[in-house]
């Protein structure tokens, strides 16, 4: 739901620039006024998830570093 609203807001923003492609009549900026908000919204979630992934791997990498010790000191018991 929250994509869906972002892609509204991304085209409800460039409307301004569909009204002057209309006004211009030319084939060539209507299109780009209606696909260059696409191309830029999937460009950006493309990079969002990939930056959430990362951010992910990196925090189980750290949780997995800080827990390491743990489970060798459990495991040994006491001397």
């Amino acid at each position: 739901m929250n994509d869906i609203k972002n892609i509204f807001i991304a085209w409800i923003s460039t409307s301004t620039s569909l009204f002057a492609a209309i006004e211009l009549k030319t084939v060539l900026a209507i299109i780009s006024a209606v696909v260059l908000p696409i191309v830029f919204f999937s460009i950006g979630k493309t990079v969002d998830v990939m930056l959430q992934i990362h951010m992910k791997r990196r925090e189980e990498a750290a949780r997995e570093i800080r827990e390491k010790p743990r489970k060798e000191i459990l495991t040994q018991g006491p001397k």
